[in-house]
C-alpha cells in the first residue's frame, strides 16, 4: 500500500500552530450512497455558515472518488462552462460558540482507498492527539415525521455508550470475547463504520449516531434529521453547537410538509400507519438490541424558542377596552 500520508496535504504553518494539541474531538460527517434527508449534508452545511473555522488539511479527491458515479456540477451559461465545482474533503479547525476548539471532517463518502484514507486519518487522529472521533450518518426507517426522531447510537467501546460492562473491539491478534444475548447483523458498510472499525483496532475512541428518517423523506431535505443528529454530537462531544436556528428551520420545514400531506391523502395514510406502529411498540416496550435515543429538544433550546415566540408577538395582542 502506498504512504497514507500522501492522500493529504497540509495548510499553512501558522493555521497548525492554532491547533491545541489536548483534549480535542473529531466530528465527521460523510454522506455517500445513503444520507436520508440530506440530514448529514445540512448538519455540515449549516456548522460551516454558522462557526468560526480554519483549514488544516485538503485530501486528494481525484483518488478517492470516482467521478462517473458522482458526476461534478457544472454551470453552463448557454455559451461556456463557467465553472465546474469539484469535490472536497477537508479537515478544519473548527470552534463552537463558547469559542472551544473541535476538529471538523466533511466532504463526500470516498469510492475508493478506503485502507489507506482510514490510515490517514489514524496518522491525523494521532498528530492532532484526538481523545474522540464522533460521527453522523442517517438511513431510511419505517417511521412517522410525527413522532421524536430515534438514533441509532454506536461505537468502538460501548463504554461511550454508557455501557461499561460490554468489551469494547479486539486489540489486533486477540480473540473477541463471547457477548452473550447480542444480535449481529450484516449491513452494507458505509466509510464511517470502516475508519470507527480502524480507529477501534488502533486504540482510539470513536463513535457515531445514525438519524432513523423516515422512508418516504428520504429523497427530501429534512432538516429535523440534523437537528437530532446535532443534538447528540453535542452532548457526546461536550460542545456548544448552534442548534436555534436549525430549529427554526426544521419548524418551517414542519409546517410545509403538513400542507403537503394535507393535499396528499395517500401519503396521510401512510403517515397514520406508521403512527399506529410507532405507538403500539412504543406502548409495549418493544426493546431493539441496538442502542437507540430520541430526539428532544433541551431546556435552553425551549427557552430560546419561546423567546423567539415572545419577541415575534411583542405588541400583537388587541389593546384592553377602556375602563379596564
Amino acid at each position: 500500500m502506498r504512504d497514507p500520508r500522501d492522500l493529504y496535504r497540509f495548510e499553512a504553518t501558522e493555521v497548525l500552530e492554532a491547533v491545541p494539541r489536548t483534549g480535542l474531538t473529531l466530528v465527521h460527517a460523510l454522506p455517500g450512497m445513503v444520507d436520508a434527508g440530506n440530514a448529514c449534508r445540512i448538519a455540515s452545511t449549516y456548522l460551516r455558515d454558522e462557526l468560526r473555522h480554519l483549514r488544516l488539511v485538503s485530501f486528494e479527491t481525484d483518488e478517492l472518488i470516482d467521478y462517473r458515479g458522482a458526476r461534478p456540477h457544472a454551470t453552463f451559461d448557454g455559451t461556456s462552462y463557467v465553472e465546474v465545482e469539484m469535490p472536497e474533503l477537508t479537515l478544519s479547525l473548527m470552534y463552537d460558540e463558547k469559542d472551544r476548539p473541535f476538529l471538523f471532517l466533511d466532504g463526500p463518502e470516498p469510492d475508493l482507498q478506503w485502507r489507506r484514507l482510514a490510515e490517514a486519518l489514524t496518522d491525523l487522529v494521532e498528530y492532532f492527539d484526538v481523545e474522540r472521533v464522533v460521527g453522523m450518518q442517517a438511513v431510511p426507517m419505517a417511521v412517522p415525521h410525527t413522532r421524536p426522531i430515534g438514533l441509532f447510537a454506536h461505537a468502538n467501546d460501548p463504554a461511550l455508550l454508557g455501557r461499561p460492562g460490554a468489551a469494547p473491539t479486539p486489540a489486533p491478534g486477540t480473540a473477541p470475547e463471547d457477548d452473550e444475548g447480542g444480535t449481529e447483523l450484516i449491513i452494507p458498510a458505509a466509510f464511517s463504520a470502516f475508519l470507527e472499525h480502524r480507529l477501534g483496532r488502533a486504540a482510539h475512541p470513536a463513535m457515531g449516531y445514525a438519524a432513523q428518517i423516515p422512508h418516504y423523506l428520504t429523497r427530501t431535505d429534512f432538516p429535523a434529521g440534523a437537528l437530532a443528529l446535532l443534538r447528540r454530537v453535542s452532548e457526546a462531544a461536550d460542545l456548544d453547537l448552534p442548534l436555534v436556528h436549525l430549529g427554526d428551520l426544521t419548524d418551517a420545514a414542519t409546517v410545509a410538509l403538513q400542507g403537503t400531506l394535507a393535499q396528499n391523502g395517500e401519503v396521510r395514510q401512510i403517515v397514520g400507519a406508521l403512527e399506529e406502529q410507532y405507538d403500539s411498540l412504543s406502548e409495549g416496550g418493544d426493546a431493539t438490541s441496538l442502542a437507540t435515543t430520541m430526539d428532544l429538544p433541551t431546556a435552553d433550546e425551549i427557552g430560546e424558542h419561546f423567546e423567539r415566540f415572545l419577541a415575534d408577538h411583542d405588541g400583537d395582542s388587541p389593546e384592553e377596552p377602556p375602563g379596564r
